[in-house]
C-alpha cells in the first residue's frame, strides 16, 4: 500500500471519533443511530487501510492505541477545519447560518453580552451561539486551544499566545449594603478598607490587582472570605457579612434598583480593570464569529458609558466623604 496517500472516508473517521469519544462501539453506534456492526466494519477498514490497530479492544468497551491516539488528534483538526469552511460558505451566503461559540465570565454574560447578542441575533436570525460561562483562566485556555472563538473576561492574565481584539477600562469600587458606613463615601482609597471585613474572589477570577495583597498583608482581619464565584461574594456583601471590592458589571441591576451600593476606589494601587476580548492569533474566524467579533469591538466603549453614567447616578449624597478626607494613612501608601 502506497503510504502517499490513504483513501479515507469522513463516514469512516466519524464513527472512529465518536468510538473514542463513548469508549464503546455499542454507545458510538446509539449516538449516530446506525448498527453497532456498521461502527466495526468501518473501524476495521481504517485499520486495514493504515494496517495499524487503533483500539484496544476490551470486555468494559475499548481503548485509544498509540496510533488511534495520533488518529484521533488529526479527526479533532480535520473536525474544526470542516467548521471553519462551513462558516466560510456561510458568508457566501448572507450569513444566513452559521454558529459562533464563545467563553465569558458570570458577570459580563449578565450585563455586557446579552445586549450585542439580542442585537446580532436580530440582524441574523439563522446564527446559533454557546456560550460558556467559566473564570478568566480557563477561558483564556478554551481560546487558546480553539475550544471557542472568542473569550471575553475582565483583565485576565497576560498571555502571548492571545491576541487582544479590545479592551476597554471599567471602574473598580466596593460593593456593599445601602445602610453601610461606606456606602456614604463618595469614593475610597485602600486604606479606607484595612479592617474591613472583605470577600474577595480568587485570584484569577478577573479584576484582580495588587490590592489584594496590600489589604491582606496591611491587616489579618481585612480577608474574612474567599470564593471563585463572583455571585457568591454579591450574596456575602447582601448577607451583611462584608464588603466586596469588584467592577459594577455583574450587578448592575441591583446598584441601579439601590439594593447595592457601588463606591468607586480611587488609588493608584488599585487601577481599573479592563474588559478585554480574546482570540486565538492564528486563527481566521468564521464569517459569523467575524461579523460578531467587530460588534463586540463596536460595543465596548458604549457599554464603559453606560457602566460610568450607573456610577455617578448612583454616587453618595450630598454629605458624602471624599476620599482624600478620609484616612490620614493614604499619604503613605508606597
Amino acid at each position: 500500500m502506497s503510504r502517499s496517500f490513504v483513501h479515507v472516508h469522513l463516514a469512516a473517521l466519524r464513527y472512529f471519533a465518536e468510538t473514542a469519544r463513548a469508549g464503546s462501539m455499542r454507545q458510538a453506534a446509539e449516538r449516530l443511530s446506525v448498527a453497532a456492526s456498521a461502527v466495526n466494519r468501518q473501524i476495521i477498514k481504517l485499520e486495514d487501510q493504515l494496517q495499524a490497530k487503533l483500539f484496544e479492544r476490551r470486555a468494559e468497551g475499548v481503548r485509544l492505541t498509540a496510533a488511534g491516539e495520533v488518529l484521533y488528534g488529526y479527526a479533532m483538526k480535520l473536525d474544526q477545519d470542516l467548521e471553519r469552511a462551513i462558516g466560510h460558505i456561510d458568508d457566501l451566503r448572507g450569513l444566513r447560518r452559521g454558529h459562533v461559540r464563545l467563553a465569558c465570565e458570570d458577570g459580563l454574560g449578565r450585563d455586557f453580552l446579552p445586549p450585542v447578542l439580542a442585537a446580532y441575533h436580530a440582524a441574523y436570525p439563522g446564527v446559533t451561539f454557546s456560550v460558556e460561562i467559566a473564570g478568566a483562566k480557563d477561558i483564556m485556555e478554551m481560546v487558546a486551544a480553539e475550544a471557542v472563538d472568542i473569550g471575553i473576561a475582565m483583565s485576565p492574565p497576560v498571555r502571548g499566545d492571545l491576541t487582544i481584539a479590545a479592551i476597554s477600562e471599567i471602574p473598580l469600587g466596593v460593593i456593599c449594603p445601602p445602610g453601610s458606613h461606606l456606602a456614604r463615601r463618595g469614593a475610597l482609597k485602600l486604606t479606607d478598607l484595612i479592617g474591613e471585613p472583605l470577600v474577595n474572589t480568587r485570584k484569577g477570577t478577573g479584576g484582580g490587582t495588587g490590592w489584594r495583597d496590600y489589604l491582606e498583608a496591611s491587616d489579618p482581619r481585612t480577608r474574612a472570605f474567599d470564593t471563585n464565584a463572583p455571585d457568591f461574594v454579591t450574596n456575602l456583601v447582601r448577607a451583611g457579612l462584608g464588603v466586596g471590592v469588584r467592577t459594577p458589571v455583574g450587578v448592575m441591576a441591583e446598584i441601579a434598583a439601590g439594593t447595592l451600593a457601588f463606591v468607586p476606589i480611587e488609588d493608584r494601587l488599585a487601577p481599573p480593570p479592563s474588559l478585554t476580548v480574546y482570540v486565538q492569533p492564528m486563527r481566521t474566524l468564521p464569517g459569523a464569529g467575524a461579523m460578531l467579533l467587530e460588534r463586540l469591538k463596536e460595543a465596548l466603549p458604549g457599554f464603559r458609558a453606560e457602566v460610568g453614567q450607573l456610577v455617578r447616578s448612583r454616587a453618595a449624597v450630598p454629605d458624602a466623604v471624599p476620599a482624600e478626607t478620609g484616612v490620614a494613612a493614604a499619604a503613605t501608601l508606597p
